[in-house]
């Protein structure tokens, strides 16, 4: 009897400390950056999907244009876009745990993106930044596998890059919404 009393009294303060929790998040002026309903929101996905994205060098940039294609403007291709993306990408290797024959097995792969963004009517630059991701794979035996690891974190890191990218951006005209 006095063990179905606490657990009814402990369910009753739960609900009530979710409860409290509910009101108190809507009350701290808490608002989703890509939700679709009205206000800010909207304003920032309209924002987004109108951003032309400039081409990127090599098949590496090619990955990372996909990517902001595919988060900035899943419609597809802004028929009047109002800003340009430009980006630049830098990649570096760098072997780990080296051995003492001088092989290594980890390696480390990063990129970092320079980004610039531009009202094409004025050419005025609105914002502009860097961001970097880091990602790690191992070294085997087998060269194929070596390949396929690198090329998967290097996937792996622009994708990365990608929503860094997108979030900045979701922010900047969050930022200057008037």
């Amino acid at each position: 009897m006095y063990q179905t009393k606490l657990s009814t009294l402990s369910f009753k303060v739960i609900r009530l400390a979710v409860f409290l929790n509910l009101v108190m998040a809507t009350g701290c002026g808490f608002q989703p950056l890509y939700s679709h309903g009205g206000g800010n929101s909207s304003h920032v996905l309209n924002q987004l999907s109108r951003i032309q994205i400039n081409p990127i060098e090599n098949r590496t940039g090619q990955i990372l244009r996909n990517f902001l294609q595919d988060k900035l403007t899943p419609s597809g291709v802004p028929s009047s876009p109002t800003r340009k993306l430009t980006i630049s990408l830098k990649e570096t290797r760098s072997d780990m745990a080296i051995l003492r024959d001088s092989t290594s097995t980890f390696a480390k792969v990063k990129m970092d993106a320079k980004y610039q963004l531009v009202n094409i009517e004025t050419k005025n630059v609105l914002d502009s930044g860097t961001v970097t991701s880091t990602t790690v794979f191992n070294i085997v035996s087998s060269e194929y596998a070596n390949l396929s690891a690198q090329k998967d974190a290097r996937r792996r890191t622009l994708r990365i890059i990608s929503d860094l990218i997108k979030e900045r951006l979701a922010l900047f005209f969050l930022k200057n919404h008037k």
